[in-house]
């Protein structure tokens, strides 16, 4: 069994499916904070680099098809991300060459927009235990679509937890209040259960 198998095979799903579909994929780590506007884009998670957790294409679009070729053609699953982000960007640049972004510029490659990397990693994955902490002033991620909170490099098991004043409880208190909701009813419920009775 291939190390990453897991992970190349989701790789391949959302590939058929967004082809086959047409839509957005979205991993389930990200926070959506605004509606995004672009109809056929990927998302550059650095400066020169695509990322495959969210992207979207109308159904039986290029892009997608040829990242199947292209999965199969060079295929390798034993590295990390060669079957994803590797992917993407590989399939980028046979059509385009890949600038650096300046400020907040999106990029156009064909029919296709290569969007900025602060639309959906305004923090980027190094940098990830900052969602976990408290912030003294908290940012407005006013030029971001959603958030990707990186869960892949999240080896602690770092959680949201209601009542906390960590940038994700405040992000999910504004963005996502029923799931929010749902942990501080959780939360209460534990709570009452490990309180000891008394006489």
């Amino acid at each position: 069994m291939e190390p990453h198998w897991i992970h190349v095979l989701s790789d391949a799903c959302r590939l058929a499916l967004i082809w086959k579909h047409g839509g957005v994929y979205m991993d389930t780590d990200f926070i959506s904070v605004s509606p995004i506007p672009d109809v056929n884009f990927v998302a550059a998670q650095s400066s020169t680099e695509s990322s495959n957790g969210v992207f979207g294409f109308q159904l039986q679009h290029y892009f997608p098809w040829n990242s199947m070729e292209n999965f199969v053609e060079n295929y390798n699953g034993a590295v990390w991300g060669h079957q994803g982000p590797q992917l993407f960007t590989r399939v980028l640049e046979r059509q385009c060459d890949l600038p650096t972004f300046r400020a907040l510029e999106d990029l156009m490659c064909g029919n296709i927009s290569f969007l900025n990397p602060q639309h959906f990693y305004p923090i980027p994955y190094p940098s990830w235990k900052q969602y976990y902490q408290v912030w003294e002033k908290l940012p407005n991620f006013n030029n971001s679509y959603s958030l990707h909170l990186w869960n892949y490099m999240n080896k602690e098991n770092k959680t949201v937890v209601p009542g906390t004043n960590t940038l994700a409880t405040h992000l999910y208190q504004q963005h996502c209040p029923y799931t929010y909701d749902e942990l501080r009813k959780n939360q209460a419920n534990h709570t009452r259960k490990s309180t000891p009775l008394r006489n």
